[in-house]
């Protein structure tokens, strides 16, 4: 009776304790959408209330976008309206209430929406980042480190870890997220870095990459992830939408503490023509 009583008081104090690590904290905020007069108000609507959530995600617990980017981004005065994009650290849980969506004022040719929301998230964890990734443009030596190219540029990405490890890199755009390490020729097979050794990636004759852009400015972003444990199968998806990859990464950040992540913030502007 003694030895029963004692595994369900242990049982109890296990769940309790399991309980006590989840941290609910409560977020919320408001932010103004607009949005073209060719998206739907019912499309509008549920894009207004991610960008509003994951806004208040990132004031509330940050972004692992990389500083750097961001410092310029606001220096540069530049409106920075990528958030559903970022990566934050923190995740949502559940709605406290509805959201609440104002009615949709007309000006300058755009709908605008106000949405408050107000739910509760908890933060995620990264592991410190240890390795070091650099953006290079039109050269494969680290003096030609940058974050912002003109179409037709090249970029290469140098690398180095003071630990082995894998490494995989994903270029976002604003509609896709692309693997673009492991390369496709390496069938999907996790690329195993040795440690203080630098690598120059995407510098091979079939697999070198240049920035394409419309007529304005675009943002993207190159997502480097590490770990010492193999976190790459042979069933990786190469394309996917940023939700999806999101997900991806959260789930495997559960398994694995030890997974690094750094998000670069790149600018690509048109490549303007010669009078």
């Amino acid at each position: 009776m003694k030895k029963i009583i004692f595994i369900i008081i242990f049982g109890l104090f296990l769940c309790t304790s399991l309980l006590a690590k989840v941290k609910k904290e409560r977020c919320g905020g408001t932010y103004s959408y607009s949005y073209s007069t060719a998206i739907s108000y019912d499309v509008a609507k549920a894009k207004a209330i991610e960008y509003a959530v994951v806004n208040a995600l990132s004031d509330k617990f940050g972004t692992i976008v990389n500083s750097q980017s961001m410092l310029e981004m606001t220096n540069r005065g530049e409106r920075f309206d990528q958030m559903s994009r970022m990566l934050v650290k923190g995740k949502f849980l559940n709605h406290i209430k509805e959201p609440e969506v104002s009615t949709p004022m007309f000006a300058d040719n755009m709908f605008t929406v106000q949405v408050t929301v107000e739910f509760y998230a908890q933060p995620i964890d990264y592991a410190p980042t240890e390795f070091t990734a650099k953006l290079l443009k039109n050269g494969t030596d680290d003096r030609n480190e940058s974050t912002e190219y003109v179409a037709g540029d090249y970029f290469y990405l140098s690398f180095r870890s003071p630990k082995a490890g894998y490494v995989a890199v994903f270029f976002e755009d604003a509609t896709t997220v692309s693997c673009m390490l492991p390369y496709y020729e390496d069938d999907d097979s996790p690329f195993l870095v040795e440690k203080n050794k630098r690598y120059v990636f995407f510098n091979k004759a079939n697999d070198e990459y240049y920035f394409s852009c419309g007529e304005e400015p675009e943002i993207n972003y190159v997502h480097v992830i590490f770990s010492p444990k193999p976190f790459i199968n042979g069933d990786i998806v190469r394309e996917m939408t940023s939700g999806k990859f999101r997900d991806w990464l959260m789930k495997r950040q559960g398994y694995d503490e030890e997974m690094q992540v750094v998000s670069m913030m790149v600018k690509v502007s048109p490549k303007k023509e010669n009078w």
